[in-house]
């Protein structure tokens, strides 16, 4: 446990723990998550600042560093210490935080990490407790650890972009190009996978006393997420097709997407259960259509044309989604029964009722702005109070620097130093 942590929330998972991040956005999820569960995050930038907040789009002024919507979200509850890591008069001081800390994750490129590596090695003999973790694109080591990505290259190397598209053509030929998910969806998978070892290490030194070194590939995190495709390749040597609105998978299966009265494309489909028949054949009376289901005379269309039977259940539904607003048949497709859902633009979560009730979004206050912004909070809870806890604004560059080197023990003296030679 660290003496360096004075968040007051001793509720949370991590509430006694210190997390030193220092590098670029590679490492901004991982310590996000870590300061959600309690952990104080002290952020080392340089003194220009984090390469994440030159990354837009910006609240008020274009590019202004201090305004970064995107640094704002990936540093809640983080704190911000300005200081050159790779200065020589800054090892002294890495030292004295590093005394009093749990984790230092390092992430960015692999040159930048692995010349930062050996003084870490060296201050972690002096702190056998220490847990070192760094994030690269590639690892640390391996034939592609120097090459150069983005969160793109990511998604297209890893496997990912290759299983997300649209249906190929009724020849089985694509004519259509493979597409990316979520943009930052490579940063999120090696952030969460570091997140988990840290998590690990930390137990593991509960139990035996002992640090360690954790080397985290964004390219192997990314990997290990394209569903189903490697176990069928491996398996069965099949390829998976990429479908529109669906799960890859080896052949195209049934389409899912249908429009309602309102033009909202509605996710709506059904298993080859009975009650998911008879569930449709009561939303069809809902909204007053005509069917045959569950007559004899679709009993015996069944038998002897499983294929017509299909279309006329597809056409049927197709019918009964675009009878009402995308919100009835939703309502409606829920209360008997009906894994049914409309494709909401993710601004449209906003004023989910459900969200309001579970907590899922943190109110934080922005004096720069004079106003409150809303944030993506918590995804966990004991039924009481969240997992997962946001309550301070993004810091300020360098607005912790003062506070966070005196309490590991810099006099004043050496802050001044420190500050004429722009080490900090």
């Amino acid at each position: 446990m660290s003496d360096l942590n004075h968040n007051g929330n001793l509720g949370s998972s991590l509430a006694n723990f210190t997390i030193l991040e220092i590098g670029n956005q590679l490492g901004d999820y991982a310590a996000l998550l870590l300061a959600g569960l309690g952990a104080e995050v002290i952020k080392l930038e340089p003194r220009d600042g984090a390469e994440s907040r030159r990354i837009g789009p910006f609240a008020t002024v274009s590019n202004d560093s201090e305004q970064s919507i995107f640094f704002w979200r990936y540093n809640l509850n983080k704190k911000s210490v300005t200081l050159d890591v790779d200065h020589a008069d800054a090892q002294p001081v890495l030292a004295a935080l590093a005394a009093k800390a749990d984790i230092v994750l390092l992430s960015g490129e692999f040159e930048t990490v692995e010349r930062r590596l050996p003084l870490w090695r060296k201050i972690a003999e002096d702190n056998p407790r220490l847990i070192v973790c760094t994030i690269t694109p590639f690892g640390l080591d391996g034939p592609y650890r120097a090459l150069k990505a983005t969160d793109l290259v990511q998604m297209a190397l890893g496997g990912i972009m290759a299983v997300c598209g649209y249906d190929p053509a009724d020849d089985g030929v694509y004519d259509t190009p493979p597409i990316a998910p979520a943009m930052w969806h490579s940063y999120h998978l090696g952030g969460e996978y570091a997140a988990i070892a840290m998590m690990a290490a930390i137990n593991f030194r509960e139990l035996s006393g002992e640090g360690q070194f954790i080397d985290v590939s964004v390219h192997e995190a990314v990997n290990t997420c394209t569903e189903v495709a490697i176990p069928t390749y491996v398996y069965s040597g099949q390829v998976v097709k990429r479908q529109t609105a669906r799960h890859a998978a080896p052949s195209v299966t049934h389409v899912r997407l249908s429009q309602s009265a309102d033009g909202v494309f509605m996710l709506a489909g059904l298993s080859p259960f009975e009650r998911e028949m008879r569930a449709l054949a009561e939303l069809a009376d809902q909204v007053g259509i005509g069917h045959v289901l569950g007559t004899p005379e679709f009993a015996q269309l069944e038998k002897e044309d499983r294929v017509a039977a299909a279309i006329y259940r597809n056409d049927l539904l197709e019918e009964v989604v675009g009878s009402r607003s995308a919100d009835e048949i939703f309502k409606r497709a829920q209360s008997v029964g009906l894994a049914w859902s409309p494709i909401r633009r993710p601004e449209e979560n906003l004023d989910d009722p459900h969200f309001a009730a579970r907590g899922s979004f943190a109110t934080i206050n922005h004096p720069e702005l004079g106003r409150d912004l809303r944030y993506p909070g918590t995804v966990a809870s004991d039924g009481q109070s969240p997992h997962f806890s946001y309550t301070r604004r993004a810091p300020r560059l360098g607005e912790h620097t003062d506070e966070v080197l005196l309490r590991a023990g810099v006099s004043d003296t050496t802050l001044a130093s420190l500050r004429k030679t722009n080490v900090i």
